[in-house]
């Protein structure tokens, strides 16, 4: 199982690595990549998700997403995340990744940047939404393909693919 992960500039890597890890060490949760999937679990194989990546990120720049506010839920995989605002790059890609992979799994995209992976009180969960402060923008420079486990410290980001800056 594979998902397709948005990859960021070092620097917004760096800044975001920073709270995941300090909320992962004060919770006593998992340490992770960050990332905003762009299309989650396909069971393929790897050639043919590496081609439809390929083509679906020709021609594609660099780019910045928007955040718009810090949110949780009752779903693990979005305990704790901030809320990305669709932009015409995202909607593009999504609507590619979808139009070739829908034949393999549905996904329902709604981007956003996971803090934290953890079975929480809802009252904990919304003390941090409330308390966080996070930037309003992120560079994204690339996809990722993730090599998907429900053990989070086994994820592993198996391909890159850095943008056309051509």
């Amino acid at each position: 199982m594979f998902a397709l992960w948005y990859l960021f500039d070092q620097d917004d890597e760096n800044y975001l690595t920073e709270i995941i890890n300090n909320l992962a060490k004060k919770y006593g949760a998992p340490s992770f990549v960050p990332h905003i999937t762009a299309y989650g679990l396909v069971n393929i194989d790897l050639k043919i998700l590496n081609n439809e990546i390929l083509e679906t990120i020709q021609k594609i720049k660099s780019f910045s997403v928007e955040t718009n506010t810090i949110n949780f839920s009752d779903d693990f995989w979005k305990t704790l995340f901030v809320e990305i605002l669709p932009s015409k790059h995202l909607v593009k890609i999504n609507n590619n990744l979808t139009k070739n992979l829908s034949q393999f799994s549905k996904y329902e995209f709604l981007p956003h940047i996971s803090l934290i992976y953890k079975n929480m009180e809802k009252n904990q969960k919304q003390f941090l939404a409330e308390s966080l402060v996070m930037k309003k923008n992120f560079k994204i420079i690339g996809m990722g393909i993730q090599q998907f486990s429900e053990n989070i410290n086994e994820w592993k980001l198996i391909r890159r693919y850095p943008f056309n800056e051509t």
